[in-house]
């Protein structure tokens, strides 16, 4: 009998273990101010803390609307849209734990000189988008749809680009495998994972000295239970077979946190209409900061040979 307490004990100590993990992968939380570089939670920032700020206000500074749509779960999903009087719009996708002011801090000038008009989105346990869970691109991929429905119908662009940053690249790239309306004419993917799966294992590896794959059943069993999504299957490699987008994967050498061969891998699917613009010595979404000429002239080069 001791023996069996002692097991269900440690089971039970397992498993609440697990769900700590879960809360703390998946669960919104508040960790800080994102829009504000001098909050701790963008000391990551270093020497581009000044740069990145600048960036965030000339997109408060700017003239926008809010507007919002429903997702397929009936969540409401806001984001700003700022008219450029263009006829094409860029829809972009900000990273996990993370806002669309910081990740495209610098983004809304360089699409608007590119000639676009722009969504910045607020996904699903962000900002002012309802969700309680983060699904690393398993539901957001479905928002990226609602997104271009939305725009569609509200503004009739003549031409849709969607794009994202970390997490936000991820889900463009798994909604690039989706049957898509007919005016998305290409993605733009900047250092995105290849699963949710791989991330996890890959941070857990570098940054908590542990190998997840013992844990990942458990973190996709509690998934299924409380968020009614799976982690494990999903994967931009597969969902890039069905794609015939063309996408530029942008990605820092440098990056510790998300391995820049992961978008090599992905790349590696794709066909000749595609490309890839690493930057050396640029960490996780630093690769425009570091390089604004080269990765400037490379989208403009490829939006071009896309035929916005």
């Amino acid at each position: 009998m001791a023996v069996l307490i002692v097991f269900l004990v440690l089971i039970l100590i397992f498993l609440l273990v697990m769900l700590y993990f879960f809360r703390i992968t998946f669960v919104k939380m508040n960790i800080g101010n994102f829009d504000d570089v001098n909050d701790p939670c963008n000391s990551v920032l270093g020497e581009f803390k000044e740069a990145v700020g600048k960036g965030i206000e000339h997109i408060n500074s700017t003239p926008c609307k809010w507007v919002e749509t429903y997702s397929f779960d009936k969540l409401c999903l806001k984001a700003r849209y700022f008219d450029n009087g263009k006829t094409n719009t860029v829809i972009l996708f900000h990273g996990y734990r993370s806002s669309s002011s910081r990740d495209f801090s610098c983004a809304l000038k360089l699409y608007t000189d590119l000639g676009f008009n722009v969504l910045l989105v607020d996904q699903r346990a962000h900002g002012r988008s309802e969700g309680r869970l983060i699904t690393f691109g398993v539901k957001e991929s479905r928002d990226v749809v609602s997104w271009i429905d939305f725009v569609n119908k509200k503004y009739s662009p003549e031409k849709i680009l969607i794009g994202g940053m970390s997490m936000g690249a991820t889900t463009v790239l798994l909604a690039a495998g989706m049957k898509l309306p007919e005016n998305v004419k290409a993605v733009v993917a900047d250092c995105g994972y290849t699963s949710p799966v791989e991330i996890i294992k890959t941070v857990a590896k570098n940054f908590l000295k542990i190998k997840a794959d013992i844990f990942i059943p458990f973190l996709n069993a509690f998934c299924r239970i409380f968020g009614g999504f799976s982690i494990k299957g999903v994967s931009t490699l597969k969902s890039l077979e069905k794609c015939e987008l063309p996408i530029i994967f942008i990605h820092g050498e440098a990056d510790t946190f998300v391995p820049c061969e992961m978008s090599k891998e992905a790349f590696a699917v794709c066909d000749e209409k595609s490309r890839i613009v690493t930057v050396e010595k640029a960490y996780h979404g630093m690769s425009f900061l570091v390089d604004e000429n080269e990765i400037t002239n490379q989208l403009r080069d490829f939006l071009t040979n896309c035929g916005y």
